[in-house]
């Protein structure tokens, strides 16, 4: 039900609201100038360097009151996770990325129990990962080194030398290659990964392909720098092809997961693929020494699968701590309309003691977010001497066929602003791209708003 005081904004006599044909991209986040203001005409100093990108220090509650932690991180729309001890105090930090050659890094604070994870950077260490990045012991020394992306489609190795404690990612090669010295090429739209998958000291490099086969390579040699060398194995690793029932038989985009969840020494295979709304487990039926994972492969959770828009980014880690593996899935958006999943893209399933997943988010990393191409503006709706938030999105993630324009009241004041989430802006017509701006255009005191819009 949309509350009484959102109403208020299309009720008020006088008010008007005009259309304007308009497409307008921002995005909910937050940077201020730490610097003083320029002495020129006030204005803030133009150096970008001046600017500080805030994620928190005004807080915002959603439509139930609960606090949102992460506020002004700006929201999800393409996530790919990872789970790693980058500090090495012994729990997962959470690794993300949503863009280009960035990882955007948040750290665990908690310092028992249950994870909790906070904002630190958007770019972990400089480091370019191209369109993906994995970590993985590469050269099996007990800390987690880095593969990722090198342009195009190869792929780059980064080797941690920071032992047990903090790591130090040093660019090792900028393509890995096999015993040949030919480059080994991996599809920039897929996320391979690599693991010992036989237990034979040596690493297992698995890469999917658009067939929704799978390319293993083996580590044999080093070269004269350390940096291993592979041999190829097979095209068809354990005969998994994976084929999407989408308009006929399709092949996709795909990523995979590598571990022992089910604790009895073999690792299992989670898939995601772009024409798959869930995400599927293949069980490792073998041992840890003979691998073998040709069953069928089931959508998970087996009790109740997860459905989303497609292309699911798998994770595993025990991230409440309590010695098994839970899993972390982003959401990328594949062929089921990923509008859908604009909002609820970061799920987390913890594991019991019975070994049955239950889905506790859908919202790992919580932000003021209300969809894609979000656009903010600000007004005294209340007429209560502050300024409320008005933010619309391209798509809505609950309507397809319209966008949306959502309130958040200020609840604090003019100079301590505080604000709480108040629903939708009822009776706008159906359009995209919402873009409101305020003026007093019939000069009666009150303000009125233009909406722009796009159909």
């Amino acid at each position: 039900m949309a509350d009484p005081r959102v109403a208020r904004l299309a009720a008020v006599p006088g008010a008007r609201i005009l259309g304007l044909a308009l497409v307008a991209l921002a995005t909910p986040v937050l940077a201020t100038p730490p610097a003083t203001l320029a002495q020129n005409g006030g204005l803030p100093v133009q150096d970008p360097s001046a600017w500080e990108r805030i994620v928190y220090g005004i807080e915002f509650r959603d439509e139930d009151g609960v606090v949102i932690d992460h506020p002004f991180l700006g929201g999800f729309n393409l996530p790919r996770p990872q789970l790693a001890d980058s500090d090495g105090d012994g729990d997962l930090d959470l690794f993300i990325q949503e863009r280009s050659n960035r990882v955007v890094f948040f750290r665990n604070i908690a310092a028992s129990g249950a994870s909790e994870y906070r904002w630190e950077t958007d770019n972990f260490e400089d480091l370019p990962v191209g369109e993906w990045f994995r970590f993985v012991d590469v050269d099996l020394d007990g800390d987690l080194d880095l593969l990722a992306e090198e342009l195009y489609s190869y792929i780059r190795y980064y080797r941690n030398d920071g032992g047990a404690g903090p790591a130090s990612y040093v660019l090792a090669t900028d393509t890995l290659k096999d015993v040949d010295g030919e480059p080994i090429f991996s599809d920039r739209q897929n996320i391979p990964n690599a693991a010992d998958i036989d237990c034979d000291g040596f690493l297992d490099l698995l890469i999917g392909r658009l067939t929704g086969t799978i390319t293993r390579y083996e580590a044999e040699t080093l070269d004269g720098d350390g940096i291993p060398r592979f041999r190829h194995i097979t095209d068809s690793f354990e005969d998994i092809e994976i084929i999407g029932a989408f308009q006929g038989t399709m092949h996709g985009a795909n990523t995979m997961a590598l571990d022992d969840v089910e604790q009895d020494g073999a690792h299992d295979l989670f898939w995601g693929d772009f024409f798959e709304p869930g995400l599927l487990l293949i069980q490792n039926t073998g041992t840890c020494a003979n691998p073998v994972l040709r069953g069928t492969p089931r959508s998970w959770p087996l009790s109740d699968p997860v459905e989303t828009s497609g292309y699911n980014a798998p994770a595993l880690g025990d991230v409440d701590r309590d010695g098994d593996m839970d899993l972390v899935m982003g959401v990328l958006g594949g062929a089921f309309n990923p509008n859908r999943s604009s909002v609820d893209n970061l799920h987390f399933f913890e594991q019991g003691s019975d070994g049955a997943f239950t889905e506790v988010t859908r919202r790992l990393i919580r932000a003021v977010d209300v969809g894609s191409e979000s656009y903010p503006a600000f007004n005294d709706l209340d007429r209560d001497g502050d300024l409320d938030l008005l933010l619309s999105n391209k798509i809505d993630f609950d309507n397809v066929r319209t966008g949306h324009l959502y309130v958040f009241e200020n609840t604090g004041s003019a100079t301590a602003p505080a604000f709480a989430a108040r629903g939708m802006v009822p009776g706008l017509p159906d359009a995209y791209h919402y873009a409101p701006t305020f003026g007093d255009l019939d000069g009666d005191g009150d303000d009125d708003m233009i909406l722009g819009e796009w159909r």
